[in-house]
């Protein structure tokens, strides 16, 4: 850990002192290198603060985690309900009774950062936001976020929802390293729903060579936050921050520390930005899949997985499968799927398959 005179002196800049020790325990930074876990500059590293909206960094890891184990799919239906509708902004003003797509939810999430997208989520997985909140709290105990509870999907404020700068750098790094794929999302700058676009509040990461996420914070009580992670040489850092006066001191801050902290490394800025665009480019290029069949029972999906692989390994070679229980006038069914196609890649399954007169068709 370099914790020298001089970064003591730069982030003097960000804890400005004041009167109120209250707000003054707001104040708190730490940076990790992510290969070796190692913390390079940590200040009020287990301070206890409110989350805000990095909540919803945990809300993601769970619907990541779900997508993982087949629980959902990012063409799964979420229904809206009058409690999800009663959320203060930032919201996207969904309508009770409606429905969103976890593609869509994701992307509120991460670029909006909507709490009624939020608790939308939370009450579809375990059916009350209450009940999503105590597998919040389990998740965090798992990844060893030992100073964390969750109270809410959202961050809005509860005096019981608590974590620490270090429990959040600890999740920001187990996000990106059992979701690689789904990270990359978090370098999208903007998404469009129902004919409306919404811009990301993370500015830094549009001006911070080699930036690619992850998500900003704020709610009166907490300050400004952020959790943030850059890759310079090939070499990632996370770093975050709590407790900012304002959204372009807390970036200012955060960018000397990360600064000085890969100046340590021997690192020097480098032109970083083509690569993220080129991923987020290949995350919407290969997020097609094909649907195999459709079935009542899951091992009977499983069993048409197997066939399909064993008989035409052409169409399916180095593509994920997997069994997504969907809902049809009411019923469920389980569709067997195959993932990560280009649009191209897809239709041209499809058409191979349907050759040999299996049933095929094309999802996005």
């Amino acid at each position: 850990m370099k914790k020298n005179l001089l970064l003591i002196l730069i982030f003097n800049s960000f804890l400005i002192l004041s009167f109120s020790s209250n707000l003054f325990a707001k104040k708190a930074a730490i940076v990790i290198d992510f290969d070796t876990e190692e913390v390079l500059f940590e200040i009020n590293a287990d301070t206890r603060n409110y989350p805000a909206s990095l909540t919803k960094i945990m809300t993601l890891y769970i619907v990541f985690d779900y997508i993982k184990k087949g629980k959902l799919s990012y063409d799964s239906q979420l229904s809206v309900s009058s409690v999800a509708v009663s959320r203060s902004p930032s919201k996207l003003y969904l309508e009770e009774g409606s429905s969103i797509k976890v593609r869509d939810a994701v992307n509120a999430l991460i670029i909006k950062s909507a709490n009624d997208v939020a608790t939308v989520v939370a009450e579809n997985i375990a059916g009350t936001e209450k009940e999503f909140a105590k597998l919040m709290t389990q998740y965090a105990k798992n990844l060893g976020m030992r100073s964390t509870t969750f109270k809410n999907a959202s961050g809005l404020p509860n005096r019981a929802q608590l974590t620490t700068a270090r429990d959040i750098a600890k999740l920001s790094h187990a996000l990106i390293s059992n979701f690689p794929y789904e990270y990359k999302l978090f370098s999208n700058t903007k998404f469009s729903y129902k004919g409306k676009t919404y811009k990301t509040h993370n500015k830094l990461m549009l001006s911070y060579e080699g930036a690619d996420g992850i998500k900003t914070g704020y709610i009166k009580a907490s300050g400004f936050q952020l959790a943030f992670s850059a890759v310079r040489d090939n070499q990632r850092l996370i770093g975050i921050i709590f407790g900012g006066d304002t959204g372009s001191q807390r970036n200012k801050s955060l960018k000397i520390i990360m600064d000085k902290e890969f100046a340590e490394l021997n690192i020097k800025p480098n032109n970083k930005k083509e690569i993220v665009k080129k991923d987020i480019k290949e995350v919407t290029k290969n997020n097609y899949s094909i649907v195999v069949g459709t079935f009542k029972y899951r091992n009977n999906a499983e069993k048409q997985i197997k066939l399909i692989k064993s008989k035409y390994p052409v169409s399916t070679k180095d593509k994920n499968s997997n069994v997504v229980l969907i809902k049809v006038s009411g019923k469920q069914l389980y569709e067997s799927r195959f993932e990560n196609f280009s649009k191209k890649e897809a239709y041209t399954a499809c058409k191979r398959l349907k050759k040999y007169k299996r049933d095929c068709f094309v999802r996005l």
